[in-house]
């Protein structure tokens, strides 16, 4: 469902921080089609100049001249700042925002604001959060599930990729499961990525010469994004399964396609496709496909996850694809900027998918 827009003249002032990255760039890309944004700063925490110069695909585009060395007073008159920073980063700005008594709406596209509990900071990621009094005054940026929590929010956490793609296609089974109180016993995920999911790393694995015509497991149930899925799954369902997880990436530049087995201890019913019905009339970007099983290249450029669902015994079966850059990443955290401000919820997400 898309809300209408109470506030149609209001306009806002947007930094980006971290405009040479995937994510940085792929927000830039969508904010300059926002009609509700009034201006842009962009800023990086390496180096200054030219816009055209640090995005050469922007050469000739008339748009913002310069890319900003970032300092924290910059900050200071903007409505919202997206952080597309590396992890162990975002925390110690916003520490120096609060500091300096700057308001300004962060949303967080790194992992540094995604749990509630301070302990898992330092358990999965190794650092000490800075700000861990602002975890509870920060909504997790999942908008078909936490709508009215980004609505209220001080930070916005965006999720991670594969938590995206695992945590909505598995939320309309789950909630089916608890009202029919029925167990779920494992959920196995087989997630395969494109490169750009690990950024802009200059790492042997993802070069073309290693991965053109490859395939690489590169994570298996240890992965960090695991933890993740199964807080949030605790937190909205009350069920905490097993939860069995590999990524791999594969030779394509961006995508991201989760085939999902879910064992239940007992036959779904037929009543199962109604929920997933629902969430799809509900939410404007989920789109279910039934019996089909959508492919990564259907979502390619969009803000979209396409889900598709079979049944086998007491096995649900679900095959989950997004965009990892737009959905998994820079639209969702336009999309929560758009509810936060209470803008219509695909405002400068209208992206027409790739074609050959």
């Amino acid at each position: 469902m898309v809300k209408a827009d109470k506030k149609t003249d209001k306009k806002i002032k947007v930094g980006i921080l971290g405009v040479r990255g995937y994510t940085g760039a792929e927000t830039l890309k969508i904010l300059l089609k926002h009609r509700k944004i009034e201006s842009l700063k962009l800023f990086s925490t390496e180096e200054e100049g030219k816009v055209q110069d640090i995005i050469p695909s922007l050469r000739k585009y008339e748009i913002i001249e310069k890319v900003e060395k970032f300092s924290e007073e910059k900050v200071d008159g903007l409505d919202v700042v997206f952080l597309c920073t590396e992890q162990n980063k975002a925390h110690k700005i916003v520490a120096k925002l609060v500091e300096l008594g700057i308001k300004t709406l962060v949303i967080d596209l790194s992992p540094d604001f995604r749990f509630k509990n301070k302990e898992e900071y330092k358990r999965i990621y190794g650092f000490e959060h800075a700000v861990p009094n602002l975890l509870d005054k920060t909504a997790y940026g999942l908008p078909e599930l936490y709508r009215e929590e980004v609505k209220e929010a001080e930070i916005i956490a965006n999720p991670g990729c594969y938590p995206t793609a695992s945590i909505l296609a598995l939320a309309p089974l789950l909630k089916y499961a608890k009202e029919k109180k029925i167990k779920v016993l494992d959920v196995i995920i087989d997630a395969k990525s494109g490169v750009t999911g690990a950024g802009r790393k200059a790492l042997h694995h993802l070069t073309l010469g290693y991965l053109s015509e490859n395939l690489k497991v590169y994570a298996w149930v240890e992965h960090r994004h695991v933890p993740e899925i199964k807080e949030k799954i605790q937190d909205l369902f009350g069920e905490s399964p097993e939860i069995l997880f590999s990524a791999q990436l594969i030779p394509a530049k961006r995508g991201i396609l989760e085939t999902i087995w879910v064992k239940l201890d007992q036959e779904p019913e037929d009543d199962l496709i109604r929920y997933y019905e629902d969430f799809t009339k509900e939410n404007f970007f989920f789109d279910f496909w039934y019996e089909e099983f959508p492919d990564i290249y259907s979502t390619t450029g969009t803000n979209f996850i396409r889900v598709g669902m079979r049944k086998s015994k007491n096995y649900a079966i679900l095959v989950s694809v997004i965009d990892n850059l737009i959905k998994g990443a820079s639209g969702q955290a336009v999309q929560n900027m758009n509810i936060k401000f209470g803008f219509k919820e695909n405002e400068g997400l209208e992206l027409q998918p790739y074609f050959l």
